[in-house]
């Protein structure tokens, strides 16, 4: 009997294991990895005249999916969802400009820096009032809910913030008068500035405070170091250097 019964729980505990493989057994039994991103943000991630997800983040995406030896697939979500989406297993990773912070580290893994900005203010080109973050203070800011340039921003005396679910509507709340300026971070915004040349940026802070991970389900551990090592490889290789000049010349770090 006593054989018996340990030859049942034997199985039993074995059949649990199986039933608990890790997500990157799962990404590499499956063959494809998928990237959760919010593809409103360029040049980092948005879609292009064809309707197909472009961009930085994207290329990266590939390039650690080709380390892992899987295919990626991509799925848009908008940012104020992104992370609920993540918890409830939609998809395997976040890969859009995510900044890595205390508060996310709680209850996120999140790789190795991949990518350092700053945040960015821009105000209409006829605005000559704002110099600085210091002058932001009395005015009508405009952000994209939930990014670090809202909780940046948020944690400024004297200061109105006005949220948006994508960056596109906090730029035409300022360029149709409702918003004094956007704070978003450089990368975004030194590409739209590009695309919108009734505005201008005025100044820069938290230098070098941003730095984009890969967001991964707390406890997926194997999965963090296989992506830690996959960027690795794609530093070392040179194929990093190639993506960011693609995306940015040598204008914006």
């Amino acid at each position: 009997m006593k054989k018996l019964i340990f030859c049942v729980l034997f199985v039993l505990f074995g059949l649990s294991a199986l039933g608990h493989a890790s997500t990157l057994d799962e990404i590499k039994a499956r063959g494809k990895i998928y990237i959760g991103t919010d593809a409103t943000y360029p040049p980092m991630e948005f879609r292009d005249e064809k309707g197909e997800i472009v961009g930085f983040d994207i290329d990266l995406g590939r390039a650690i999916a080709e380390e892992l030896g899987v295919e990626a697939v991509f799925i848009d979500t908008a940012w104020d969802g992104i992370f609920p989406a993540l918890d409830a297993g939609k998809f395997d990773v976040i890969i859009s400009s995510t900044s890595i912070t205390e508060e996310r580290l709680k209850s996120k893994e999140m790789s190795d820096p991949y990518y350092v900005t700053s945040q960015a203010i821009a105000v209409r080109k006829d605005n000559d009032t704002i110099k600085g973050p210091e002058d932001l203070r009395g005015k009508v800011v405009a952000v994209q809910i939930g990014t670090t340039g809202d909780l940046a921003v948020s944690e400024m005396e004297g200061v109105t913030v006005k949220r948006f679910d994508t960056i596109d509507k906090a730029y035409m709340e300022v360029l149709n008068g409702r918003a004094d300026a956007v704070v978003n971070d450089l990368s975004e915004v030194a590409y739209r500035m590009q695309m919108l040349p009734g505005m201008k940026i005025v100044a820069t802070f938290r230098e070098g405070e941003e730095r984009y991970g890969v967001t991964m389900r707390k406890g997926d551990v194997e999965l963090l170091a296989a992506i830690n090592e996959a960027l690795r490889k794609i530093k070392e290789s040179g194929k990093y250097d190639e993506i960011y000049k693609k995306w940015f010349g040598e204008l914006v770090k």
